[in-house]
């Protein structure tokens, strides 16, 4: 089986779901576009049902099943936003699921699907850990399983946002997004890999192992640091086709210090009136620090809301005046 996926295969993945899903808007950022030189806009994924760009991939792989499968339970595992648009799916399509999320996943994200009919499970020190449980639990059960990032629907699923994007802006020039396992940014990849657009990923120096897995030529291991950006932190599947994507088609990367991220979410908060999470505000931050896109025509992907209320607080309080 190839590990390229085709923009024709992305487009009938939108085609399959575009009528239950969101168009996002598409918003200039006049003060973001002041500071970085750039014409700078924010693709509002925050905004999608749900609450993430996530619901994509889920609903993309459930159309992509056949009747037979839906006797059968589902399985995910998820930090957060995956968890919801599994949780969602699971009502929309009446399947019994089955979710894992870490053990320190953040309340605000475990709490959000509590109304949904899913059993829910804590287990593993980090993601790579949840999803391996996931994974041969699901084996173990005769289970489906709703990979969050290593599956060919999922990442064909959040590439429909490129679609909308250059719809929205066709004068692109560069395209941010953040970076966990990797789903989202391959779905960028492939849609966009003419090589006209450029793509960058974005990750939390404390939790960047594509960045590393990618500069080394294999896999890396999970980090050991902490970093409020869980969306994006927890390792990489062992065969992940996004590693094999990013390695090869990926244009670059942007690393964020903690504090960065911070500035980046008062910066949205206060520019735009708008909450987005630490995983959403790494593009913004990379915009923030750096003119080396300044010229360009850029789009960055806000990816989630969830965020601890009290995280949020804190960090209005100290760092609401930086911009």
């Amino acid at each position: 089986m190839t590990k390229r996926i085709l923009p024709e295969e992305i487009n009938d993945a939108y085609l399959k779901i575009k009528g239950d899903i969101l168009k996002t808007p598409l918003e200039y950022s006049p003060r973001l576009s002041k500071i970085s030189g750039a014409q700078v806009y924010l693709k509002m994924e925050h905004l999608q049902q749900t609450g993430s760009f996530k619901i994509r991939g889920v609903l993309t792989k459930i159309k992509s099943l056949h009747k037979e499968d839906f006797k059968k339970s589902f399985v995910a595992a998820s930090t957060g936003n995956h968890a919801a648009a599994f949780a969602f799916a699971s009502k929309a399509f009446s399947f019994d699921g089955v979710l894992f999320m870490p053990e320190n996943v953040s309340s605000v994200k475990r709490d959000a699907h509590n109304a949904y009919n899913v059993k829910q499970y804590l287990y593993g020190k980090s993601s790579m850990e949840t999803e391996a449980k996931a994974t041969s639990f699901a084996r173990e059960s005769d289970s489906i399983l709703i990979h969050p990032y290593n599956d060919r629907d999922i990442i064909k699923g959040q590439g429909t946002i490129g679609i909308e994007i250059q719809e929205q802006l066709p004068e692109l020039d560069t395209v941010l997004a953040p970076i966990g396992g990797g789903g989202l940014i391959s779905g960028l990849c492939s849609w966009f890999e003419n090589g006209k657009i450029d793509v960058i990923g974005c990750q939390p120096v404390n939790a960047s192992e594509m960045h590393e897995s990618v500069k080394c030529g294999k896999i890396a291991p999970p980090s050991t640091h902490a970093t409020i950006a869980d969306a994006t932190a927890g390792g990489i599947e062992a065969d992940s086709l996004t590693f094999d994507i990013c390695k090869n088609q990926l244009n670059g990367f942007e690393l964020i210090q903690e504090d960065e991220i911070k500035a980046a979410i008062a910066f949205i908060v206060k520019h735009h009136q708008t909450i987005i999470e630490p995983g959403a505000a790494l593009p913004v931050a990379a915009l923030l620090q750096s003119k080396k896109y300044a010229g360009k025509n850029v789009v960055l992907v806000l990816t989630g809301k969830k965020i601890n209320h009290q995280l949020l607080t804190n960090i209005l309080d100290n760092y609401g005046d930086n911009y």
